[in-house]
This record gives structure tokens, C-alpha cells and sequence, in this order.
């Protein structure tokens, strides 16, 4: 749901500033790779953590098997920050599941770089927000959770120093348009993103201070299916509406193209967060402490909607590796809050903001925020397919919509460890209480669940450059399919 002031959006933006991809995209190594691996389970749906944050290639139901290739090649000298050089990635994954048989590209994209800069065309795996990505519940708005959409992005590799700031500050943001692809309530719609993040070196670097927004919005299409939504089966998509999706302006009092919801609240699909962070870099130890704030709509932006929001700490093992024994890497705690939502009404007795947010959840797309049957943000906003059979009528303001599930509480906790032969193990827990959605409870809810997930990885230095996985997952409560599975792959790895 959408109601935004323009006013307070850029008003936000100049005090802010924000951060885009938290992984930077600064190495030059070329590499292929290719892997192979199946999972079986006690039930029929794959559990949470098998398939969340996958970037949408593990079906939802199982048995199933994978494979998957790809690789990074340079074209040009990309050692050289003078000179212009290409980029190039791609991936294929071949999934085999019952009742599904299908190739997926979750990569497949062209970069031209200069220095720090770089515009790209096509499907890349990404993460935006202030976050860590390694052990993460995910980030709140763009997790990495869903296929891809392709896209023309321009962007900084990481963060940039400023000129005349001997450091201290620097900028990372990016500017990108993209194509959605088809759902069957709508045909050609766009995204809109852009970011800007800031960072702050204080005490030699020893502190870094960050802040920044991120803005995603999915606007434009043709749908034969949601009727006055769309005047004449057109949902606003013109470079007019492009300028207004960019300004987050209210759109021209015409009856003819903008339907009542259009003018009423904005045209498109918005969404984002405005991340702090504080990062305390040690000889021994690093802490990154972070915090997201969802937003909506303006009463998001205006922070109507505290306490909700992604909180973390990270903290990493900087010591080295010990002769023998067990070593503590890396440990991630998060708390996930979205119950507030600015009210669990729309009607609040407020004259400048309203309630019931609905997060992830738009009337015009109806499918939400997601990608090829896959929420875009944090996995723990649910679509109503992927709960319990018994759970997916859930009672919701104004009918049923994708997601089901938008009202959480979780706590999460990420740990990996290994010993210094190289094998690692990756631990990721999490409780949550599900409460569904705001302006109508239903009275099955609230609901817990526990996910989690076990991870080994084994080098075979005798093959080079290769690694055997073995990974169990289990979901245990009442809001997803009680079940466990298992996973083994085997993956090789050529540089060059």
C-alpha cells in the first residue's frame, strides 16, 4: 500500500543517504564453475532455509535435483582503473522436481567498468540495505530472495571516497530501471530503484559510520484483471508517470488514466528502508551493528511505523586460524519486527497519516513484492501458498491477497565455524510468530514456527578447487509443513 508525501521522501533523502550493495563488486578474478546436487525430505514442501535466500532457483516442493553452471570472464584490462573493461557473468540451473522441469538464468549480464563505476544490463545476484549477507535472515526490502529481474543499472563498485574529504567520507548509490516479468494479473510492468548510501571513517578507520535509503518501486503494465484499478486495462506507465515514479508525486487529477487508488496515494508499487549502521573494526575482532526501517508510505518515512524494522549484530573473528581445534568465524544475531505497521487500521485519527501498511501487499499488483513466485524482500513476509495447507485462507483486510503473512516477529541467529583443514560449518536458526495481516485478525493466529539449518562444507583438495556440502534443514511449528530434508552436492571450481 502506498501513501506518500513528496515532501517528506526528499526531505528524508537529503538528511540520510544510503548504501546499495553491501557485498561490493570489486574483484577482477575470472573463474567457471559448475555443481551438482539433490535433496530429499520428509514432506513434500522444501523446508524455510533450503530455499529462502536462494535467489529463487530451490522449488518450494520436493524431491528434488540441481545442477548449475556459470562463470565471470573479463574482457579488457581490469587492472587497470584508466582503462574501460567489460564484465561478464552468467549462470544456468537446471531444477528437477515433481511436477517441475525448468532452466532458470539467475545470472546472465554484461558490465562496462571504469574505475570505481560501472553500468550493467541484464540479471545479477544481489543484496540492497545495510546488512550482514553471510549469516542474514535477509534484508528487508531486496534479500536476494527471488530470481533476479533484468535490469539497466548504473552504480558505484562499492563505496567511493569524496574528493577533498582525505577519506572520511565516502558515497555508494546506484540508479536502475528494470522489466518485471508477466505474472497473470499483469503484463509489462517496470521497476524504478535507486540508492545512496554514506559512509563515515572516524579513529583511523577503526569506526565506520553508515547511513542511507534504498527506493524500489514497481509501476506501468497492462492487467485485464483488476478493473477500475486500471483505466482501460492500463496501469499508469508513461514517461510522465516515470518522472512522477522517480519524484514520488502525487499524479494529475485525470479520471481517464489515473484510476481512484492512483490518485488517492501514488502511482506504482513503493517500498524501501533507511538503514543506520555502526561498524567497530578490530585487530581481533569486528562488530557491525545495523538497523533498517521499513517504510510504505509516508507514515514509514515520517517513522509512524516504530519500532518495526530489521535490528542486528554481527560479530567476526579476526584471530588467526589455530594449529588444531574448532574456530568460532563468524556469529550473527537479528531481531525482525513488522506488527506495528503504522496501525492495524487505516483510520487512526491521525490527519496526516494513516494505518495498515499491509507491507509487501499492493492492490493494483496484486501479487505483492514479488518475483517469479518468490517475495523480493525478507522471507518472513509469506506469500499464502507457501503456509500450511490449512492456513492459506487466512482473513485479511479488503480479501486475500499474495501475501498472506506480513505481521512477524523473529528471532534469528547465524553462526560458522571451521577447523583449519578447511572444513566449515554454517548454522542458521530461527523462531518466529506469525500473526497474518492488519485491519481484519483471524482467529488461528498468531502462529510459531522454529526453521533451521545445518551446513557442512568439505574441501577435496585431491580434485582442486572443489567442495562437498551436506546440508540438513528442518521446519518445526505451526505455520509451515512440519518437515526435514536433507541436502548433498558437489561443486568444482575452475581460475584462471
Amino acid at each position: 500500500m502506498n501513501r506518500f508525501s513528496l515532501s517528506g521522501f526528499l526531505a528524508l533523502i537529503c538528511v540520510q543517504m544510503v548504501l546499495a550493495q553491501p557485498i561490493p563488486d570489486t574483484t577482477n578474478r575470472q573463474y567457471v564453475f559448475a555443481e551438482v546436487g539433490g535433496a530429499v525430505a520428509s514432506a513434500q514442501q522444501t523446508p524455510f532455509w533450503l530455499r529462502s535466500r536462494q535467489y529463487g532457483i530451490v522449488p518450494l516442493h520436493g524431491p528434488l535435483a540441481l545442477g548449475r553452471v556459470g562463470g565471470v570472464r573479463y574482457v579488457g584490462d581490469s587492472h587497470n582503473p584508466r582503462k574501460v573493461h567489460l564484465k561478464l557473468g552468467a549462470e544456468a540451473v537446471l531444477n528437477l522436481a515433481p511436477g517441475v522441469s525448468r532452466v532458470l538464468l539467475p545470472e546472465a549480464y554484461v558490465g562496462v567498468r571504469l574505475g570505481r563505476f560501472e553500468v550493467y544490463g541484464g540479471r545479477r545476484r544481489e543484496v540492497f540495505g545495510l546488512v550482514d549477507t553471510l549469516l542474514s535472515s535477509g534484508s528487508y526490502a531486496w534479500s536476494g530472495n527471488a530470481l533476479p529481474i533484468s535490469k539497466i543499472q548504473l552504480a558505484t563498485r562499492g563505496f567511493v571516497p569524496v574528493p577533498f574529504t582525505r577519506g572520511v567520507l565516502a558515497i555508494n548509490a546506484l540508479f536502475a530501471h528494470g522489466w518485471v516479468s508477466n505474472t497473470e494479473s499483469v503484463q509489462g510492468s517496470f521497476l524504478h530503484q535507486k540508492a545512496l548510501f554514506a559512509r563515515v571513517n572516524l579513529w583511523r578507520g577503526r569506526i565506520h559510520l553508515f547511513g542511507g535509503v534504498s527506493h524500489h518501486a514497481q509501476w506501468g503494465g497492462r492487467s485485464a484483471v483488476i478493473g477500475g484499478l486500471a483505466p482501460n486495462g492500463r496501469i499508469p506507465g508513461t514517461l510522465r508517470d516515470y518522472w512522477d515514479i522517480i519524484r514520488v508525486r502525487q499524479p494529475l487529477n485525470d479520471t481517464a488514466r489515473y484510476s481512484g487508488f492512483d490518485r488517492a496515494n501514488r502511482a506504482g508499487n513503493h517500498l524501501g528502508s533507511i538503514d543506520v549502521a555502526v561498524e567497530l573494526a578490530g585487530q581481533r575482532t569486528n562488530w557491525f551493528l545495523y538497523c533498517q526501517h521499513p517504510y510504505e508510505d509516508k507514515s514509514g518515512v515520517a517513522f509512524q511505523n516504530v519500532p518495526d524494522g530489521l535490528y542486528g549484530l554481527r560479530w567476526r573473528n579476526n584471530t588467526p586460524a589455530r594449529q588444531r581445534g574448532f574456530r568460532l568465524m563468524q556469529l550473527t544475531m537479528e531481531v525482525l519486527s513488522t506488527t506495528d505497521q503504522g496501525g492495524f487500521n487505516i483510520n487512526i485519527n491521525s490527519r496526516l497519516y494513516d494505518g495498515a501498511d499491509d507491507y509487501f501487499n499492493n492492490y493494483q499488483f496484486v501479487d505483492g513484492w514479488t518475483h517469479r513466485q518468490r517475495v523480493i524482500g525478507t522471507p518472513f513476509l509469506t506469500r499464502y501458498q507457501d503456509a500450511r495447507p490449512d492456513l492459506r485462507d487466512l482473513k485479511g483486510g479488503f480479501g486475500r491477497l499474495a501475501i498472506s503473512n506480513n505481521r512477524v516477529h523473529v528471532f534469528h541467529l547465524g553462526l560458522l565455524g571451521g577447523w583449519r583443514s578447511g572444513v566449515q560449518v554454517r548454522a542458521l536458526l530461527s523462531q518466529s510468530k506469525n500473526f497474518g495481516r492488519p485491519i481484519a485478525a483471524d482467529p488461528r493466529m498468531p502462529r510459531s514456527q522454529f526453521s533451521g539449518l545445518v551446513e557442512g562444507v568439505i574441501p577435496l583438495r585431491w580434485l582442486g578447487q572443489s567442495q562437498l556440502r551436506l546440508t540438513v534443514a528442518a521446519d518445526q511449528g505451526q505455520w509451515l509443513t512440519n518437515t526435514v530434508s536433507s541436502w548433498l552436492s558437489f561443486r568444482k571450481t575452475f581460475f584462471n
